[in-house]
């Protein structure tokens, strides 16, 4: 089982990928003590996704992209999904998940971010199958 504070880290990183900020402790040891107790196993192929993962949020964006439309069910993405519950529950991200107000250039930002999200996975697709290539 691994050390508490590569939790906290991963917490800190998986929170600035989905949110773009930096989280407070307490949803940090709220996800540690979430991944102590799932013990999530990872094979080889998943570790090396999620050290690469762990190096920033942008590659995290492009694998997740990746991974969301080929391997669904892959063991990082659980545990990104474990600390988007934990952020999704906490009253200190509430803002982040309630819907707002918006005007008519709401569909340009809904349209920008649709282009985006094919471009992560096309570049995702290419990281996962380096990785992938890495492992076999």
């Amino acid at each position: 089982m691994e050390n508490k504070s590569v939790f906290i880290f991963e917490a800190g990183q998986i929170g600035n990928y989905l949110l773009g900020t930096a989280i407070q402790d307490p949803e940090k040891n709220t996800y540690a003590e979430a991944m102590q107790k799932l013990n999530i196993q990872f094979s080889d192929y998943e570790q090396m996704l999620w050290s690469s993962m762990m190096k920033g949020k942008r590659r995290m964006a492009f694998i997740d992209a990746a991974l969301a439309l080929k391997d669904p069910n892959n063991n990082t993405r659980r545990k990104i999904f474990t600390m988007l519950a934990i952020l999704e529950a906490s009253p200190n991200y509430t803002s982040y998940f309630l819907s707002r107000k918006f005007s008519i250039f709401y569909l340009l930002k809904i349209i920008v971010v649709g282009i985006r999200a094919v471009a992560r996975v096309v570049v995702g697709m290419v990281i996962v199958k380096n990785i992938k290539r890495k492992c076999s």
